[in-house]
């Protein structure tokens, strides 16, 4: 399992065991960027409107959601776009979560069908024909900076390109960092929206609406 995750990581099996992740030390004359960053927050029924009227969507679950043990409630929002003929789909990261296949694991207990999930290298070529990316709870493993900042503690590690959907919600409990406890700067691009709050609850409520929705 560690050698996997280091793999899907892209770093040495050694640095893992016995350096952990470090920030890099800034470099001398680098300009700091103090500019104050502003996301933009949706309501669920902003985020269920965008879900409802999509023609494609991809679903990304990570540690949050299995913290919050939301996946019954995000297989009930999946099932119900997918009756409504819109494309629901997953995209796992090989780490996300706290093993490797954590999150496939918990999708098959909740009913999900295999052949929605799909593997980051699956995904992520059909991520900028995407409608609406819906990332519950995950963060590190689909970090921008890891192919945008060069001396980024994860530069290089393969992530999750779910900026580059037309859409994008975020499920997070706050804007804290990830594990790697850096910001993510896919959480203030142009369309990028944080839907804060409890995965479960707010998972809840976005299938609910939707269906009310799609019903309508």
């Amino acid at each position: 399992l560690t050698k996997i995750m280091c793999d899907a990581m892209n770093r040495d099996i050694i640095n893992v065991i016995f350096g952990g992740i470090k920030v890099p030390a800034k470099k001398e004359g680098a300009a700091i960027d103090d500019t104050p960053k502003v996301h933009v927050e949706a309501s669920v029924d902003s985020a269920a409107s965008a879900l409802a009227g999509a023609k494609s969507v991809v679903i990304v679950p990570g540690y949050g959601m299995a913290v919050a043990r939301a996946q019954s409630a995000v297989a009930d929002l999946a099932n119900a776009l997918r009756k409504a003929d819109i494309e629901c789909r997953f995209g796992i990261h090989p780490v996300a979560g706290r093993m490797p296949g954590q999150m496939n694991v918990l999708l098959a207990e909740a009913g999900v069908p295999y052949d929605w999930v799909l593997e980051m290298e699956e995904i992520n070529p059909d991520l900028e024909n995407t409608d609406v990316c819906l990332v519950i709870g995950a963060n590190d493993i689909t970090n921008s900076a890891a192919e945008e900042v060069e001396d980024c503690p994860i530069a290089g590690m393969p992530v999750l390109q779910v900026w580059k959907a037309k859409k994008t919600f975020y499920m997070k409990r706050s804007m804290a960092g990830g594990y790697a406890d850096i910001e993510n700067p896919v959480f203030y691009k142009e369309n990028t929206e944080m839907l804060l709050g409890d995965a479960k609850e707010r998972t809840d409520e976005l299938a609910r609406k939707v269906k009310e929705i799609l019903a309508g």
